[in-house]
């Protein structure tokens, strides 16, 4: 039927711990038991509370509750499974669907790693279980006698505050779970240790290999050049400090963990691996520097901070020209913060990869299911069967470059992962950041997808916003139009004003007036086009369109019909007959009478000429499909990224006894160098080359009540003109000003995206070079920067069409008008990023000395 492209990753399984950030136990349990397990160091931890530890107050200054926090840990982490600290956490923040339907995606802690019935040993619920890991290091190298056996450690006695299972990895103890413990024996023969420093430096600069390290058993980690060494100074005592500690190896950078009470001692070394770190930065020219960053935990004193920080100064390489050689950081990134929320630049999280391949899916269908079938990835040295249920994921991206009318795009459902049902008898699939993860429980069993048409995928989503959804009749008719196309790729045939004009004018019409009280209607059929005409048409077309198109295209599309044209002996109407109902004798279509094929030399009695065909022979530019289906394709391409939408045609929407109708409902892939971001919802409105006001104060009203329902949606006003009218400029203004309420990204409410023939017919070549070509004000906008992403492209559009300023220049400016309370004082920006600024952990930033850079959370 259909082919699909996809990506298919391996990964661990992310397990995630709920727990009280106050509840130490629970937290070095989980720990412990992270050690047990393949990727297990980078299972995050997620602190559920209403008010704030006092070690994060200063964070936390009214801008979220405690229950937006680990929403927004969450979202961050995307875990595959959930751990309880507790029974009932995830109901305390509003998430039992994640208990999910067909598979249990949680467990209390206790449950975690327990015995199962009529066995001695205990097993994991989730995840893959270290030994079989270890079992693969042994075969591979280890039980052999080597020349340099590599160290290895354990540590003697941990102390009960939690350092030694942060920083190095302790086993749980139990008998029924001791054979983890014992296989690491086996394998590594490690030596007993104290918890000091000195093991600190056997273990971080010389390389020993502790209990942790297994768990990232060839498991390659994906950083960004920018990605340089961070030192984190933590207190043990405080459990905050470990759960920052523990989640700081789920981000991109390098860590070296220092508990303060070591960080005299390790000094030097640290020095070192600041002179190590300072480098310049390969295929610079301009003298940039890789440095180092500290971090200070939320938990420790200003006054702890102050001497840790002179214990390392005097040692550091002389500052450059660039900054210092070593950044001191006082506060934690707002991993909490969706995208968008708070840093301009925000945080991401660590990208685990083990393999990938790339596999073409062939969709099949019986009835109205479905599928694709695929070859899961799985761990090399995994065994066949186990205890688990996610054992590990396979995350799926799925293009779907072909057009086919198969959904590839959907919301991430981080907190409701009951819909869309994409497996059967699997479990619920989370969609998110790294596309469709799966979890997956045996070795060597083939995968099934179920999908869904684009169609039924938004109308899903629709319904469960709570409205009724039935596809209109220009819905029906723009639908027609692309199945004949070939879908959004084909609709570059009838981006042509000229044609577009034409195919109107060739279209059945239907005139209604009125004669006293009563109204007559009046059906005209379609008209007819001789060869010539539309041959001058098409060679028109082809100059402009790089010889991309030609009239063999419309006629296998079946845009245009040829036929030929005859004169009825009778009544002397002219009929047209498609080539497959021609024979000796016609039929008139006046007065239904025979008459004879014009078989002599007279070539006035038979003409050869086309016809409009199918939909396209819909009065009124097909009832506006034509501006829907252009402005789509347009949409698609603005950002020269193919195959980035999904969308349903002209839809109609019922709830609480209102209807709404929308010309087109899309979801828009997020950019491809930011997928941190949800897709987008974008609902459109249309309008053809009507004269005078084609966009309607009703027209705005129905886009804003939609806005309402779907908050950061974008709303696309489209013209097939090459402008707006002044009247149409009024409306639209109003409506932008409206959409600029700061919504709770820090951006406006929703965006507005404004649409002319000059995006919609325009001929293939990125968006940048039209509004060059066009010149004027679209020139302005046309370099990068402007025309990236959807977003910069919306608010260009509003600034070309309708003079105003961008929403970010609108509110700087409002910003700088505020007067500060004092002249040093950061300017008070309204909103959740004023809020975010204002939240600064830790002391007021220093004068930066000779080789240190302090940075303030304020810039």
């Amino acid at each position: 039927m259909a082919e699909l492209s996809a990506n298919i990753r391996l990964r661990p399984a992310r397990i995630a711990l709920l727990v009280s950030p106050g509840d130490r136990d629970s937290i070095l349990g989980f720990m412990r038991i992270s050690a047990c397990m393949w990727g297990g160091q980078y299972n995050p931890i997620i602190p559920v509370f209403r008010r704030p530890p006092k070690a994060w107050s200063a964070e936390f200054q009214g801008d979220k509750t405690g229950l937006e926090i680990a929403r927004g840990y969450i979202r961050f982490f995307e875990p595959d499974a959930f751990v309880e600290a507790k029974p009932g956490l995830l109901e305390t923040l509003g998430l039992q669907s994640l208990r999910g339907v067909i598979a249990d995606r949680t467990v209390t802690l206790d449950e975690l790693l327990a015995p199962e019935p009529h066995k001695s040993w205990a097993d994991l619920r989730f995840g893959l279980p270290m030994t079989d890991a270890m079992a693969d290091m042994y075969q591979r190298g280890e039980r052999f006698m080597q020349r340099n056996p590599a160290s290895a450690m354990v540590i003697d006695k941990p102390p009960s505050n939690g350092l030694a299972e942060a920083m190095f990895g302790v086993y749980p103890a139990g008998d029924d779970r001791a054979y983890f413990a014992s296989a690491y024996q086996d394998v590594f023969q490690p030596e007993p240790m104290s918890c000091d420093a000195v093991t600190w430096r056997r273990v971080y600069l010389k390389g020993t290999t502790m209990p942790l390290d297994p768990t990232s058993y060839r498991i390659d980690q994906e950083r960004s050049w920018h990605k340089d060494l961070k030192f984190f100074v933590f207190d043990p005592s405080k459990p905050t400090d470990l759960i920052d500690l523990w989640n700081l190896r789920g981000e991109p950078a390098p860590l070296l963990p220092v508990p303060i009470g070591w960080a005299t001692e390790l000094a030097p070394d640290i020095q070192k691996l600041c002179a190590a770190e300072y480098q310049p930065l390969e295929g610079n020219p301009h003298g940039v520097m890789h440095s180092a960053t500290v971090e200070f935990a939320r938990g420790i004193s200003d006054a702890e901070r102050q001497r840790t920080i002179e214990s390392i100064r005097l040692g550091l390489p002389p500052a450059g020209d660039h900054g210092g050689s070593l950044t001191v950081k006082h506060w934690r990134d707002r991993i909490w913060d969706a995208p968008g929320e708070g840093m301009m630049n925000g945080p991401s999280r660590l990208r685990l990869f083990v393999e990938e391949k790339q596999v073409t899916l062939e969709v099949s269908q019986a009835d109205d299911y479905l599928s694709a079938t695929y070859e899961p990835l799985r761990p090399r040295f995994a065994s066949r069967f186990g205890a688990a249920h996610v054992r590990w994921v396979n995350s799926l991206r799925v293009s779907n470059y072909g057009r086919s009318n198969i959904a590839t795009i959907y919301p991430y459902n981080t907190f409701d992962r009951s819909q869309p049902r994409l497996t059967l008898g699997l479990g619920e699939v989370l969609i998110g950041t790294e596309g469709w993860s799966i979890g997956q429980e045996y070795a060597g069993l083939s995968g099934t997808i179920q999908l869904e048409t684009q169609e039924k995928a938004i109308t899903g989503l629709l319904q469960r916003s709570g409205y009724r959804v039935s596809l209109s009749e220009p819905g029906h008719i723009a639908k027609q139009m692309l199945d004949q196309l070939g879908g959004l790729a084909g609709a570059h045939l009838i981006a042509d004003e000229e044609i577009l004009r034409t195919m109107n004018d060739m279209a059945g019409g239907i005139r209604r007036r009125r004669n006293g009280t009563e109204e007559i209607k009046e059906e005209f059929d379609p008209r007819s086009r001789s060869v010539r005409t539309w041959t001058e048409l098409v060679n028109k077309r082809k100059k402009r369109d790089y010889g991309r198109s030609d009239l063999e295209r419309f006629t296998k599309r079946n845009v245009i019909v040829l036929g030929l044209e005859t004169r009825c002996t009778n009544c002397l109407h002219v009929n047209w007959d498609p080539m497959d109902k021609m024979g000796y004798a016609l039929s008139c279509k006046r007065c239904l009478k025979e008459y004879p094929f014009p078989q002599g030399g007279d070539n006035g009695a038979r003409k050869w000429a086309y016809r409009v065909a199918g939909p396209f022979s819909v009065q009124d530019y097909a009832k506006g499909a034509y501006g829907a289906v252009l402005a789509l394709r347009a949409i698609d391409e603005l950002n020269h990224y193919m195959g980035s939408l999904n969308f349903v045609t002209a839809v109609q929407l019922e709830s609480d006894g209102r209807s709404i109708e929308a010309d087109y409902v899309a979801l828009h892939q997020p950019d491809s160098f930011d997928e941190r971001y949800d897709p987008d919802i974008i609902f459109g409105e249309a309008k053809s080359f009507g004269e005078g006001d084609t966009l309607k104060p009703k027209d705005v009203a129905r886009l804003q009540e939609l806005a309402l329902r779907f908050p950061e949606c974008y709303l696309a006003i489209s013209v097939l003109r090459q402008n707006f009218t002044e009247g149409e400029k009024i409306l639209l203004r109003r409506l932008v000003r409206w959409t600029r309420k700061v919504g709770q990204n820090g951006g406006p409410r929703n965006w507005v995206l404004l649409l002319t023939g000059h995006e919609l017919l325009r001929a293939h070549e990125p968006l940048s070079n039209t509004w060059k070509t066009i010149g004027g004000k679209h020139a302005e906008f046309a370099d990068f920067h402007h025309t990236r992403s959807l977003k910069t492209i919306a608010e260009a559009s509003v600034s070309i069409h309708l003079d105003l300023p961008s929403f970010s220049s609108e509110r700087h400016a409002a910003w700088n008008r505020r007067r500060r309370k004092r002249d040093n004082d950061f300017p008070r920006i309204p909103g959740q990023w004023g809020r975010m600024l204002q939240s600064v952990s830790g002391p007021a930033s220093t004068e930066p000395d000779e080789g240190i850079e302090i940075i303030s959370q304020d810039l």
